[in-house]
């Protein structure tokens, strides 16, 4: 594990929030949700005068979560979700675009606390972990038509945060609306156009509506 910092405090989180209520309060839920989600790209990793370049760093995404409400205040989620692709485009004036297609999928674990306004009615924070997997294909690759490059791969771990707002309709389903940080992906290029291995940085969110189910 990159971040053992991270791992402990998100187990002290969850473990802070087990209270003598727990088998009144506990219960299992599960959600899916899509949203708008940005891959803001490092420039170092990307840019390379003096091609023009042109980049697309929003695409819509999607996630599947499920999750445990500990207590009225604590839950804890595993999440899995698709960002999003993203390109970065390269001209060298011949009439033939290198489009780089930069996908980011991962699995999140975070502690949620919960702040209840009414019975129905709750706003929540989101602090844990995101494992990543970046892939970057670039298509016209070496400016020749119709040539796929072979895809660069990198996986890492980063933090993930968020908050959001909740309602629940009749106790069972709801819906929630959510902001969430994935932090950053990918892996350092240098000063150069993403070769060997690398994958290029960048920094990826979401904003995301999902519907909720409890079970």
């Amino acid at each position: 594990m990159k971040h053992p910092v991270l791992c402990c405090s998100v187990a002290a989180l969850l473990l802070s929030g087990v209270c003598p209520t727990y088998a009144a309060d506990s219960q299992w839920y599960t959600g899916l949700g899509v949203g708008v989600s940005q891959a803001k790209f490092y420039p170092a990793d990307f840019s390379v005068p003096p091609l023009t370049e042109k980049k697309k760093e929003f695409d819509s995404g999607f996630k599947l979560f499920i999750g445990q409400q500990i207590n009225r205040n604590w839950a804890a989620e595993l999440s899995y979700a698709t960002v999003g692709k993203f390109h970065y485009k390269y001209d060298n004036g011949s009439g033939i675009t290198q489009d780089g297609v930069y996908k980011v999928t991962g699995v999140g674990f975070s502690a949620v606390p919960t702040i209840n306004f009414t019975r129905n009615l709750s706003v929540f924070g989101r602090l844990g972990g995101f494992f990543s997997q970046t892939r970057l294909t670039f298509y016209n690759a070496g400016f020749q038509q119709g040539s796929v490059g072979s895809g660069r791969q990198f996986s890492d771990t980063s933090l993930l945060s968020g908050f959001g707002a909740q309602y629940f309709f009749d106790g069972e389903s709801g819906v929630r609306i959510e902001y969430e940080n994935f932090g950053r992906v990918g892996n350092d290029c240098g000063a150069s156009i993403p070769g060997g291995t690398c994958t290029g940085r960048a920094n990826a969110k979401m904003i995301s509506a999902s519907a909720i189910f409890k079970f």
